[in-house]
């Protein structure tokens, strides 16, 4: 027992570098510029919501940094919000910021029916009225790769009342997930 959490703190170690490693310089254009990290890369600080979903620290070949965090889903739900991984923010994000959103993701064993993963990545406040930044449906697939998503606030969102999620409830899957970096982006004019 005690070597199984000793492999889990390696595998932490490894992400939480990798999480570092991966920069915050993902300007797409020339005025664009990253302004404030929205998470904490200092810690891979995942948690789960719903039931039939298990978590777990792996070794991956394919993941930047050879870890990730991998989450088995046993079945499909009506509300697929209801089985999901969060990452919390650190900042709260004011009315009117552009937010991105940078994570790596695999389908380590797809929806049969489907042949892909089936994920909504979202940027979500956590009470009424559950309104988000974006909402994005990707379909990871085995070879796994980094997904952008970009999204201009609404509103106002307390950091505490505001979460990263993956709606996982799509159907039977596993899929990882590498580096994740939740950004505000600002104009370099």
């Amino acid at each position: 027992m005690a070597n199984k959490y000793r492999k889990t703190g390696v595998a932490a170690a490894i992400v939480a570098a990798v999480l570092l490693g991966s920069g915050t310089a993902v300007a797409e254009t020339s005025t664009t510029s990253v302004t404030e990290p929205l998470n904490d890369r200092f810690t891979a600080r995942w948690d789960v919501e719903g039931s039939g979903i298990r978590r777990e620290i792996v070794a991956s070949e394919t993941a930047p940094g050879g870890a990730a965090i991998e989450f088995r889903v046993r079945r499909a739900v009506d509300e697929v919000w209801r089985t999901r991984a969060t990452v919390p923010l650190i900042a709260d994000i004011n009315d009117g910021d552009e937010i991105e959103l940078v994570v790596w993701v695999r389908a380590e064993r797809p929806i049969r029916s489907l042949g892909t993963g089936n994920v909504d990545l979202q940027l979500v406040r956590t009470s009424e009225p559950f309104d988000n930044i974006f909402s994005e449906n990707i379909r990871p697939t085995e070879e796994g790769q980094f997904y952008t998503v970009r999204g201009v606030a609404g509103a106002d969102f307390a950091a505490d009342d505001v979460v990263f999620g993956a709606n996982l409830g799509h159907g039977r899957q596993t899929i990882q997930f590498g580096p994740i970096a939740i950004t505000r982006l600002s104009s370099a004019e």
